[in-house]
């Protein structure tokens, strides 16, 4: 059983290759937010995993919100690990992770990270076609050696948390103030599909008169909403307007 979520594909990449050695259930996080799904039985000797991106070196409000509410029905402790997509540095994210599983009488027993593209594009710019470091082949042999530990239930936190990790608490203060929604904007380019109230993980999105409006104050800022616009209609702000749009071109999404 692998719980994931992902904003614009990387980590559902990750989560369908470990799915497709160890075997599992894959469980969208988010949809299982909105449908009120919380309860899940897991048989003897099955692994659960966790597969998410590392939002301001901590967890994205979607997996904290789920997990907090996950209620494993099992008749022993299960095996559970983590894989975190991350781009620059992952903090202490498997230790908030942790303490919400410890709360539940469940052990988080390992943890990896696999560096992938930053396509936070709220607050950066970046060249996705130029960077060698997060070609196909060299993201496949990150995740065939975490597949190799996860086979021999090896035990450790073994994520790259990065040489500040000690400031995560800092950092990820920051995703609290950061992640609004009032600098969301639609330029006449929209052609009313829907698809970013479909998707959006946080279910702050409604059409109305055939634009999309934010209607809370806060979201996840997954930035699916920006990234996966089939008409790129819309904005935050001024600074994405020449930015590159970013969606893992390795898996399929709605």
């Amino acid at each position: 059983m692998i719980f994931y979520f992902t904003g614009t594909g990387n980590s559902l990449y990750v989560a369908k290759k470990l799915q497709k050695v160890d075997g599992g259930k894959l469980i969208d996080m988010a949809q299982a937010l909105k449908d009120k799904n919380f309860n899940y039985k897991v048989n003897n000797g099955e692994k659960v995993g966790i597969v998410f991106p590392v939002y301001f070196w901590g967890l994205p409000t979607v997996v904290s919100e789920f997990i907090s509410q996950l209620k494993l029905i099992r008749v022993k402790n299960p095996f559970i690990y983590t894989v975190m997509t991350y781009a620059e540095h992952v903090g202490k994210t498997d230790r908030y992770l942790a303490k919400i599983l410890e709360s539940k009488n469940l052990e988080l027993n390992s943890s990896y990270s696999v560096k992938m593209p930053d396509n936070y594009i709220l607050l950066f710019t970046y060249d996705f076609t130029k960077d060698n470091n997060y070609s196909k082949n060299n993201v496949k042999n990150q995740i065939k050696a975490i597949i190799k530990d996860i086979k021999n239930n090896k035990q450790g936190f073994f994520a790259d948390h990065g040489p500040f990790a000690v400031f995560s608490f800092f950092v990820y203060w920051t995703y609290g103030i950061l992640r609004k929604t009032k600098k969301f904007q639609v330029g006449e380019n929209c052609i009313s599909c829907g698809q970013c109230e479909k998707i959006c993980p946080s279910q702050v999105i409604m059409m109305r008169d055939g634009e999309p409006k934010w209607v809370g104050s806060k979201c996840s800022h997954c930035t699916s909403c920006i990234n996966r616009c089939p008409s790129k209609a819309i904005e935050y702000g001024n600074s994405t307007k020449k930015r590159e749009r970013y969606v893992n071109p390795n898996v399929k999404l709605s």
